[in-house]
């Protein structure tokens, strides 16, 4: 896991370096400007200058906890001029520490930052860094950033400060190794982190990995195929069904017309025969078809004749070996919803007959 540190960027002209830390290992990433994320950047910590944001440290002795940082934020909103985004933390016994920093000034800070694909865990005034209680100054600087560090006050590295705050008193400089461990330690354990309320960071939700998403496109993939091969394969048989029930029909057409060609040609000369006769397809086009659907689905039953009378009646006389083979046939043309009239008898050969009449329901 890695952790990326850098300067809080306040303004458009505002390039900090950008330094990553690989398993306690310093390497300087270069200017902001420049910067490429990786997938191992875990941890970003973006620490502000003091001149961009007011530390404050309150003695609250009746309070403590989160009650005590609410009363610690109130009386810093109070010494601020405007509005002013405000973090707090215990700092030591019962001093509790505040930052304020203007919300306009953070926004553009995590704006900058995100440009460049860094989306900050941990906003902290540089300041905070150096937790004190004595009465020793001490001073800390990293790329830009300088600050004096009190028991009660933090303030920029300049002279106007420095004589209003520490006069003639000693300054303890925090060397590089010592200011690296303290940036180590606030990265897990900070005082105080300004990404919180209205700044808090906000996580997207990942609902599939980049893997994942090519999985599902492939699964999807293979869906679609199997499907349309399924769909094929279904019309496939559909027409092998009608071509196989066409050249069956068409062969028993041409047992009464050798010139018949083709199933429409039988088509047509069935309709004009039952028209010479006054009789129309409306009827025996649903009887017939029931019949032949009843037969197929019953097997060793044959048709032995078939007569269509003008009060629109189907006539026909089924052939089985047993009675139990026509009574399927039966049943099946019945459960269509056709009325049906049947009597059975045998032939010299021992077959089952029936003579059944069918009519549209």
């Amino acid at each position: 896991m890695t952790l990326v540190i850098t300067r809080f960027p306040t303004s458009e002209r505002d390039d900090p370096s950008v330094f990553r830390v690989i398993e306690g290992v310093w390497q300087d990433a270069g200017a902001l400007s420049n910067f490429v994320p990786t997938v191992d950047d875990v941890t970003v910590m973006a620490l502000v200058a003091p001149e961009d944001v007011r530390c404050h440290w309150f003695t609250l002795t009746d309070v403590q906890g989160r009650q005590a940082e609410t009363v610690a934020k109130l009386r810093a909103t109070e010494q601020s001029l405007g509005l002013v985004h405000i973090s707090a933390g215990a700092d030591y016994d019962d001093v509790v520490a505040t930052a304020t920093i203007a919300s306009e000034v953070m926004q553009r800070g995590l704006d900058r930052l995100g440009a460049r694909g860094l989306n900050a865990d941990i906003v902290l005034p540089f300041a905070s860094l150096v937790r004190t209680h004595s009465d020793g100054v001490f001073r800390a600087e990293m790329d830009g950033l300088c600050v004096l560090r009190g028991a009660q006050f933090a303030t920029p590295n300049e002279a106007v400060l420095r004589d209003l705050f520490i006069g003639d008193a000693h300054v303890e400089n925090i060397d590089t190794d010592s200011l690296r461990s303290l940036l180590l330690s606030a990265s897990t354990s900070p005082l105080l982190n300004l990404r919180e309320g209205n700044f808090a960071k906000r996580e997207r939700t990942v609902w599939m990995t980049a893997d994942q998403k090519i999985w599902v496109r492939r699964l999807l993939t293979a869906l679609l195929i199997v499907t349309m091969m399924l769909t094929i394969a279904t019309l496939a048989k559909y027409w092998t069904a009608t071509a196989s029930e066409n050249d069956a029909a068409l062969a028993a057409a041409q047992k009464i017309d050798p010139a018949i060609q083709d199933i429409d040609q039988a088509e047509s000369m069935l309709a004009a025969s039952l028209n010479r006769q006054g009789k129309t397809q409306s009827s025996f086009a649903p009887l017939s078809a029931a019949l032949w659907r009843s037969v197929k689905a019953s097997p060793n039953v044959s048709v032995r004749e078939l007569r269509y009378t003008p009060d629109g009646i189907l006539t026909v006389v089924l052939a089985a070996p047993t009675a139990d083979n026509i009574n399927k046939a039966l049943v099946t043309i019945q459960q269509d919803g056709f009325r049906i009239t049947a009597t059975a008898r045998q032939d010299t050969s021992g077959a089952t007959l029936v003579d059944m009449t069918v009519r549209m329901p």
